[in-house]
């Protein structure tokens, strides 16, 4: 298991978002973390774009151990494909760097039901942020071989989910006691405000694996 979490400096709604802090650290290297606690992985990727101003997160990114790849900055699918290129096994984890509440256990229960049930595609609905999702290296390559829409093209599952001709897994809204529909991600200044909110009123937050603290934000009103 591969696990490629993509991330650029030039997001169109909150530019530079992976250097903002949440509990101390840039949003960069908590998503590192989070990758790095997830049990059966044998390599981790930061992927980004070709562009010269994305080498401001190399340091940040080598310095947790995890390795740093420049692909497309336009096309996102090509750009993992070819993180993936001298990979031999079978499957991979996408995680989005906007999704800083990502749950270890949430994608070590996606894993095993990927490869338990042979699935070609795992998510949970509707494409949560506090997962990632789970899919067959030889899936991701056929879809880029076999041609692929200007959605896949930036959205890299999108094909995969609307139109594959595969084996797919929809993991409920409420998997693992979790509200999936409701998950926090960082993709706006309103989205900024939250995560600082969440931050200065619930502490617990601040570790990688704190997936009992959202399942109670369910039902409490958190700052």
């Amino acid at each position: 298991m591969i696990i490629v979490m993509q991330g650029r400096l030039r997001s169109t709604r909150l530019p530079g978002k992976g250097f903002f802090t949440f509990f101390g650290q840039t949003i960069w290297e908590r998503m590192c973390d989070i990758a790095l606690a997830v049990k059966g992985v044998d390599e981790v990727v930061f992927a980004t774009g070709d562009i010269e101003e994305n080498e401001l997160m190399r340091p940040l990114v080598e310095a947790k151990g995890v390795r740093f790849f420049k692909g497309s900055e336009e096309n996102v699918l090509q750009r993992y494909v070819e993180a993936i290129e001298n990979y031999n096994g079978d499957y991979l984890i996408r995680l989005t760097c906007d999704n800083y509440l990502v749950q270890p256990e949430v994608l070590e229960n996606m894993m095993t039901s990927a490869v338990t049930g042979n699935f070609d595609y795992v998510y949970v609905k509707p494409l949560s942020h506090y997962a990632g999702e789970v899919l067959k290296c030889e899936t991701l390559r056929k879809c880029y071989q076999n041609g692929y829409t200007p959605e896949a093209k930036e959205h890299v599952t999108w094909d995969i989910r609307e139109y594959g001709n595969c084996k797919i897994l929809p993991l409920p809204s409420g998997f693992l006691g979790l509200d999936h529909a409701g998950s926090e991600t960082l993709d706006t200044v309103d989205d900024l405000i939250r995560m600082k909110r969440l931050e200065h009123g619930c502490s617990f937050l601040s570790q990688v694996r704190c997936i009992d603290v959202l399942r109670k934000m369910n039902s409490v009103n958190y700052p």
